[in-house]
Order: structure tokens, then sequence, then C-alpha cells
């Protein structure tokens, strides 16, 4: 059988199979080839695809003059839509032709030529890996200009690249880094040619998005740390430890990671984090956030947070301050264990058993709790939970759960003797702790009394100064917005991956509560003396006290007393909560002075018998009618200046540390020597009651005339109450404190 001559193309002459074979037509195609060979062109005349794109291109140019005069059909522009790559080849290919035969045909045309760095001219490998295309991407004009304003990389028109380098038509960070150099050259440019280099520079801008991830140079470190709560080094890490995720089209492993830790960051809806990083709608940003989550989970969690992922020997020798070292252990090889539960407000469930056991009666909300132990210095050994919130899991019984069940294998972690230090809430606990083997620090409880003995208090303190570190990590928790708001039920069953994520985030990168764990030595050491030993100044006071003892008040300002730095004072209190809790003391304990207006005056009180004593009254933060009464002995030109102290609250009797009522009159008279700084921040707590109306400022009900009918109720006259309050210089004396 006689083989048939294959068609050839019109314009370039080549010949295709029947398949490919189209006819030029009577429309727009058939005066574009006409003008192009300069002949007379039929309608039956066939035409190639190659060339028909060069016709569809040279249209999209002429941006709509001849659109009267083109006749498409829809497999025409559903062909363009889906070969976008195959365009861009065309269009590249001849604009490099045209770009040469501008050069060749007219010498007057002024040329620019520009030392570069280019890549290999072969088209068969890719630019950046350098090794055989297996799926062909052929690089824009728009990427080869980003290459060159990156990497001063100078790529050829019609290179190509791995499709694996490519997201959202946009090249890879890590792909820039790896562009194969090939040799220097120039870089010749005519007028066109310099027209088509600002042309794509400006397609490029107008592409750039302002939550780019990709783009290394986009976002700053203040912008890295504001969106997603770590540093860009710390962000670079982090994706360096993700495998079990690719690029895909619709995001790159660095754009998915930034959505999923905004999302927790900043506690942002899908909808808007579906704006922000310029992804289609919300459900696949719910689909982004998922395939995160199952990688950190799988790639990322098990290096930084559970018992398995540490040994408890490491955790003494890194982990464990040497304050908890000395206050808690009486062994070698001890370790100490601080645990504590937090809470995750919820939506309330319209399920009502599920609304009924997560409801909390001491929060009066929906809430959930996990339950996190640490090591001394801030380091999260392991989270467990988070756990229902109704009377049946307190503290107590969601920690004998975890042990009974040995929870993460933590019966075989800790051995014989290692402390946990806990909370109050764990009392019903303490006994099969013990029973288990363990040791267990807990402050005392008052049992109807109102004051702590000495030995209480000091140990208390002793407790108070290590266990501190949970509530610490409990607030780096929060500082992730997702935990701070209101959780929505639809994301519960993924809560539990959630925070185990944050933890590991805050272990890998967060800063320690206890930066330096072998500091604080002398501290304990002191704390630990005094524990062992009995002072006579509280016992002296405290007899002193309950005698008939003439008090007079004054400002303090007319009082000489030993002046303190705050390293002294941190020294006295062990600490700065005190300290911190002092200042808020002194703001309410200010008066109005009855002599000059518009002045504050700090009231204290002297004793007629004793001049080395002085005390003043300070209301308690929680109860209104209730006040305790802070003492200080001083002696003045001494080298310990301060030789004691008294106070009537419930842990006035240690030595072990000061009081914050304590802390607050040595504040003031030692440190800021009585002078009243009336020029506070704007947006300090103390203006909050200018901003803010009180109901209750109106006077008792008064009649509006004698003679008005008792029987009467109906009208009445209402005075609004004065704002000046009564000095309370009228009291007595003598004063009998009970």
């Amino acid at each position: 059988m006689p083989n048939t001559p294959r068609e050839k193309c019109l314009m370039c002459e080549k010949s295709f199979d029947q398949v490919e074979m189209r006819t030029i037509g009577d429309g727009l195609l058939r005066v574009y080839v006409a003008v192009r060979l300069s002949k007379r062109i039929f309608a039956e005349d066939y035409i190639c695809k190659r060339c028909r794109l060069q016709f569809f291109h040279w249209l999209r140019v002429m941006e709509g003059d001849f659109d009267q005069f083109c006749s498409r059909d829809k497999t025409d522009n559903e062909f363009l839509r889906n070969n976008d790559d195959i365009i861009a080849m065309i269009v590249d290919n001849c604009e490099e032709r045209i770009m040469e035969s501008s050069v060749q045909t007219d010498p007057q045309t002024p040329i620019i030529s520009i030392p570069v760095f280019r890549c290999s001219k072969s088209h068969q490998s890719c630019v950046v890996c350098g090794i055989e295309i297996i799926s062909a991407k052929v690089l824009s004009s728009v990427q080869r200009t980003m290459i060159f304003l990156k990497r001063g990389v100078f790529v050829s028109p019609g290179s190509r690249c791995c499709s694996e380098h490519v997201v959202k038509k946009q090249l890879t960070v890590e792909s820039f880094d790896k562009i194969c150099i090939s040799k220097a050259d120039c870089w010749t440019l005519d007028s066109f040619g310099l027209q088509v280099l600002l042309k794509d520079i400006r397609s490029m801008l107008l592409q750039q998005s302002s939550f780019n991830f990709d783009d290394p140079t986009s976002l700053n470190e203040e912008a890295y740390k504001t969106i997603v709560g770590l540093t860009k080094d710390q962000f670079n890490d982090l994706i360096g430890t993700v495998y079990a995720m690719r690029n895909s089209h619709t995001r790159s492993i660095r754009t998915a990671v930034a959505i999923f830790l905004a999302k927790m960051h900043l506690s942002l809806s899908n909808r808007l984090l579906a704006i922000l990083f310029h992804i289609d709608n919300k459900r696949n940003v719910s689909h982004i956030i998922s395939q995160v989550r199952i990688a950190l989970m799988k790639d990322f969690v098990p290096a930084h947070l559970g018992l398995h992922h540490i040994d408890r020997v490491t955790a003494i020798n890194q982990h464990q301050t040497a304050i908890a070292t000395i206050l808690h252990t009486t062994k070698p090889q001890q370790l100490c264990v601080v645990a504590d539960s937090t809470y995750l407000f919820i939506q309330k469930s319209s399920d009502n058993k599920f609304q009924r056991r997560s409801y909390s009666m001491h929060k009066h909300r929906h809430l959930v709790k996990p339950m996190i132990l640490t090591t001394t210095d801030g380091y999260i050994l392991c989270v467990m939970g988070p756990f229902l919130s109704d009377y049946k899991n307190n503290d107590a019984s969601i920690f004998k759960h975890c042990v009974y069940n040995n929870e993460q294998d933590i019966l075989n972690w800790l051995h014989d003797d290692d402390v946990l230090i806990l909370d109050r809430g764990f009392r019903d606990t303490v006994r099969a702790m013990k029973q288990f083997g363990f040791q267990v620090a807990m402050p005392s409880f008052l049992n109807g009394r109102k004051q702590f003995s000495l030995e209480e208090a000091n140990l208390n303190r002793c407790i108070t100064k290590v266990r501190w570190i949970v509530e610490s990590v409990n607030a780096q928790l929060k500082q992730w917005k997702y935990f701070s708001q209101t959780i929505p039920n639809s994301s519960l069953c993924f809560l539990s991956n959630y925070i185990d994520i944050t933890c590991a985030l805050i272990n890998a990168y967060g800063s320690r509560c206890v930066q330096d764990i072998h500091s604080g030595t002398e501290m304990a050491t002191q704390m630990l003396q005094k524990c062992q030993t009995t002072n006579p100044v509280p016992l002296r006071l405290l007899e002193l006290l309950e005698t008939k003892l003439q008090w007079k008040k004054y400002d303090a300002q007319l009082l000489i007393f030993p002046e303190l730095t705050e390293q002294e004072l941190r020294n006295l209190c062990y600490g700065t909560y005190q300290i911190k809790q002092a200042k808020s003391y002194i703001r309410e304990h200010l008066t109005q002075s009855p002599l000059v207006d518009n002045d504050m005056e700090f009231i204290i009180e002297l004793c007629a018998q004793h001049n080395d004593l002085v005390r003043a009254r300070f209301e308690s933060r929680h109860c209104n009618n209730k006040n305790h009464i802070a003492t200080v002995q001083f002696k003045l030109y001494t080298e310990s200046p301060i030789s004691g102290w008294y106070c009537t609250c419930a842990s006035g009797w240690r030595d072990v540390g000061c009081c914050a009522h304590v802390a607050a009159l040595l504040w003031h008279l030692g440190v800021r020597r009585a002078n009243i700084n009336e020029n506070t921040h704007p947006l300090s707590a103390g203006h909050l009651f200018a901003s803010i109306d009180d109901s209750m400022q109106f006077s008792e009900v008064e009649e509006s005339d004698e003679d008005q009918d008792d029987n009467d109720n109906d009208n009445h006259v209402y005075s609004v109450a004065s704002n000046s309050t009564n000095s309370d210089y009228s009291t007595t004396d003598e004063e009998v404190v009970d």
C-alpha cells in the first residue's frame, strides 16, 4: 500500500499528523499568515499547533484591537487555558528570534552588554539541579527575570526545570540556592529587550504577596516573630525537620507551616488565613492545617516532647536547678518534677452530657484541663490529656489516673524517692503517691487557723520558690492565642495534637524560665539554714503587739528610715514576686493630704514606747473588710538595718522571705524613700477608675418635703454623693491589736 504524504504547515513547512491538522479558516488568522508570508492564503490551508499559538500570543499582545475580525471557537480558548507552559516556551523562542533579528538587521539600534554569569544553554537538563528533565517546566520570562534579580544569573529563553522546583508558578526558595552556574558571559540587550526586561520586572513585583514565606527577603525578623511566633532562623530550622510533606500546586511547605503557626499564634479564622496567604478558600486552609499537624506530630514532636525523648539523668544534669536540689532533695540523683493542670476554655456544647461534664464549678465556664509535667527550669517533660473539668476531674483524680494507667510509662521513668512538687489541689493524691515511693512537696493548710506556724510558713516559701515554674510554663502556652481564647468544639478532636506541637515548639525554641540552673546556690543555702533555725524577732514583735502600745499616725516622709537598694530588697524577699505585688499595695494605701490639695500621703504608724518599730495597715487584695498590719523592726546606721518583721496575714510569721505587705512597706520607705510618683503611665491600672463608671455614686433617698405624707413614696429626691473622702486622723492614738 503506497504511503500517504503527510501534510505540512503553511508557515513553518513542518509535517504533522492528521490529528494535529487544523485549517486556517476565513478569520483574522488568515490575514495574519498572509501578512507574515507575503503571499495569498486560502482557508483550506493547514497550520500546526505551534504556529497557531504564535498567532494567539500576537493577538494577546494587541490587547483586543482586532477582536472584531477574530473568529475563535471554544476549543481554542480551552487549549490556551490548559497549555500555559507550551505558550511560554513558544513566546520565549519568539522573543529570542525577534531580539536576534533586530540586532542583526538594524546596526543603528543602540546595544548594551551586561557581564553576567549564565546557566547552561542546554534545554535537556534542569537549570536548578542539572539532572536530565523528567517532568519539564519551561521557565517563563518572569521566572528567568526573578532568577537574574535574586542570583545575578542569566537564564537563556526556553530553559527548563523540574516540576518539583515550581510552586504556584514561582520557583521555591531552595531552588534559587541550587541554580547551576555554567560560566561568565555577556548579556546583550537592545531597546526592545530592555522593554521586555522592565515589563517582566513590573509583572514580578505585582505578583509579590504580602505574606510570602517562600521569599526570604519579603518579611523581616519582626514580621516572622509576630506572625508565626518564631524567628526567621527558628522557622527555617523547623522547616528542615518536616520530611512528611511535599510541595504542591497550591502551597509550598514553608507556606503550609506558616499557616499552621499563624493559626496557633494569632488564632485567626480559616477564612482570614485564606485571604492573607492567597489560598483559594477556607477549606483548603483546613486541609493544609491538617497536613501540617500530621507531619509535625510525626517528624517534630517525638524529638522534643514526651517522657520517651529524654532520660531522667539528662533531666537532672541539664534541667534541674540548684535551688530545687538544695531545698528538696536529700540524696544524689533525685529528680524534682513539678506538675499542674491549666484551663483551656471551650464552647458550650449542644450535647447535654458533654455540657455537664465540661463545666467547671471553679471557673463557672466550660473548659478542659491538660496536665503538664515540667522540670524545675521550665522544660516541659510531657503533656497528658486534656481531661474533662467537672467535679470528678480535679487535679488529684487526673494525676492519679495518669499514674495508675502508667501514662507514657511514667512509673518506669520516675524512680523511688523522686520529688513531686504539687499545689494544694493535689491533696487527695498524696497518700497514693507515697505508696508508689515518691516524695511529695506540698504547701500546708490552715485548717481553720488564722496563720501558719513559723515552720509551716517557711516550708511553704521553699515550695513556692520552685513551684512557680509550672505557672510560668502555663503562661508561655497561653501566649499562643489559640489556647487563650475560646476553642471551638469542632477542633477538640485535634486539641491534644495542637497542645503537643505547641509545647514541643516551646521546648525547642522558647526561652527557659530559668536561664542558669546553677545560679541561686547561695540563696537556697540561706533559705535552708533559716528553715532549720529559729528567729526570735517575730516572736518578740508578736508579744509587743499583744500589749497596749501607743501608735501615732504620721506621713511616711517624716520618718528617718534606713536606705535600701532594689537588690537588697530582693535578697530579703528571696525573689521578685512579692515586690511586684507590693507596688499595687502602695498605690492603694495612698490617701488625700488634708493640708495640701492634690497631694497624696502614705500613712504609717510609729510606736511611742519603741522607736525602732514602724507599721502600716494594708487592705487585703481578696477581701474588702479585712486589713493586714505589717510591722518592721529596723536599726539605723548598721550593716543589716532590717532586723525582723511580722505581719498579721496568713504567712506573716515566716522569715524565709517576707510577705507582700512587709515588702510594700520596705519598698516605699527604704527604696523609694517615701517619695510619691504621680506621673504614672496613661495606660496603667490607676487610671481605670476614671474611665469606668460606678453605679454606686449616689446618696441615700431623702424626702423632698417635711410636710409630705409619710405614706406617699412616689416622690423622692436623689443627691449625687461627694467624691471627697474623710480623713482618718480622728481615730484615737491608743489602739489595741487583737
